[in-house]
């Protein structure tokens, strides 16, 4: 039987990336219509197939998931959408293969954004304002820094996420 649940759940997994990413590419958006659905269906289908341990399973996903994004969305790094979609993942797949997720996401992310500013030709004034950036945060104490304060270009065009969040979540089932 828990055969048959990992194949419901992976279905799930792959219509609400797949939705997410083509709404984040195509309006920059990832809807709650989409990932609070597969939150209730994470529960739902764990507990149905797992009972409490189930729902135990896909409730430790969700935290996981939602912890592991909060950081970065606080710093002004993400949207809300990108968090509750990587907590969907986790409310279904659970703990374990939603860090898999945030960490390719995030090697995901880094290619996409030197790809985009390779692509604008801001790779080289962006890698100074970094620089620049940490130089000051490590140099005052009493600096409060936000990943927003990097993005000061004139042409700035931001990376829509949620692609590298699909990425990251076909590279997490690659690996296994």
């Amino acid at each position: 039987m828990r055969l048959f649940t990992i194949h419901i759940v992976d279905v799930l997994v792959a219509i609400t990336v797949t939705t997410s990413v083509f709404t984040d590419l195509r309006e920059r958006k990832i809807y709650n219509k989409v990932v609070v659905p597969a939150v209730v269906c994470g529960l739902v289908v764990n507990s149905w197939f797992s009972g409490t341990n189930g729902l135990v399973f896909s409730l430790k996903g969700l935290g996981a998931g939602l912890a592991l994004m909060f950081i970065p969305f606080a710093l002004g790094g993400f949207g809300a959408g990108d968090v509750k979609l990587v907590g969907a993942i986790g409310s279904l797949k659970g703990t374990f293969f939603v860090f898999k997720v945030f960490l390719a996401t995030g090697i995901a992310g880094g290619i996409l954004a030197v790809l985009l500013l390779v692509k604008q030709k801001r790779l080289l004034s962006t890698l100074k304002r970094i620089w620049l950036s940490f130089y000051i945060f490590v140099g005052s104490v009493f600096k409060v820094n936000t990943l927003t304060s990097l993005d000061k270009a004139e042409f700035h065009e931001s990376l829509p996420y949620g692609l590298a969040i699909g990425i990251g979540t076909l590279f997490a089932y690659l690996v296994g």
